[in-house]
């Protein structure tokens, strides 16, 4: 997997863990909260989110613009759902 991919699954896994976004179900985030989050246009975070989806590492539901996601894979220990670092 490439090194943008890994980095969204990343924002993926923060998000649903972390996300501002409260109102919605446990283990989703939610498309705005990805764009937001991941500093790619939409474009290539699309493409990126094809290619987890292939891999099998996310479902992605929903119509636009109210897409949800999920992870369907574990993220490796020490990878994701940590807090995002302070700078």
């Amino acid at each position: 997997m490439n090194q943008t991919a890994q980095k969204l699954l990343d924002v993926i896994a923060n998000q649903i863990a972390h996300g501002a976004l409260r109102s919605k179900e446990p283990g989703i985030a939610t498309m705005p909260e990805i764009h937001e989050a991941c500093g790619l246009d939409v474009d290539a975070m699309y493409a990126q989110l094809r290619l987890l989806q292939q891999k099998g590492l996310i479902e992605l539901t929903g119509e636009y613009p109210f897409e949800e996601i999920r992870l369907l894979q574990a993220p490796p220990p020490g990878r994701a759902f940590a807090p995002p670092e302070k700078p």
